[in-house]
């Protein structure tokens, strides 16, 4: 009978084995980060917020809010726009997310960065936005007005 001693493990092959293995731990890693990219979450999934009440907004004035979304405070125009109902507007401009001015002297939205324009309906009038500012989920429910995430 031969005595057969244990392989051993070449100082290559368990340095090749060692890299591999944390190649394919970090490979799995980017996996789970694009598919937490490609699949983000439901439109309006953040909860509802009251920001303030009926009364603290006039009509056609859009007012700035803060709202408190996944942890981050973030800007909000809230307008009461009478007859026609209530939005919520995002803070940031579509073209590079600079934070927007209600300008009340010419009655529209104006982006200091680049000179982005908007109505009070937040629709682009001039400028290098490529298209209208987000929307939020908006809700009065009595006297509360309550805002939530980005909208559809």
């Amino acid at each position: 009978m031969q005595d057969k001693k244990p392989a051993k493990l070449s100082r290559r092959s368990f340095l090749s084995l060692g890299v591999g293995t944390i190649g394919a731990v970090v490979g799995v890693s980017y996996l789970g980060l694009v598919g937490d990219f490609l699949n983000p979450p439901p439109a309006g999934a953040a909860p509802l917020q009251e920001v303030g009440k009926v009364a603290d907004f006039a009509v056609n004035t859009p007012t700035l809010v803060s709202y408190q979304g996944d942890g981050i405070e973030q800007g909000v125009y809230v307008v009461n726009l009478g007859s026609e109902g209530w939005i919520a507007i995002d803070f940031h401009c579509t073209h590079l997310q600079c934070g927007i001015n209600w300008v009340d002297s010419v009655g529209k939205f104006m982006c200091p960065c680049h000179g982005g324009v908007y109505d009070i309906k937040g629709n682009v009038l001039s400028g290098p936005p490529p298209r209208p500012l987000h929307r939020r989920v908006i809700q009065v429910q009595g006297d509360s007005v309550q805002v939530g995430g980005l909208s559809t």
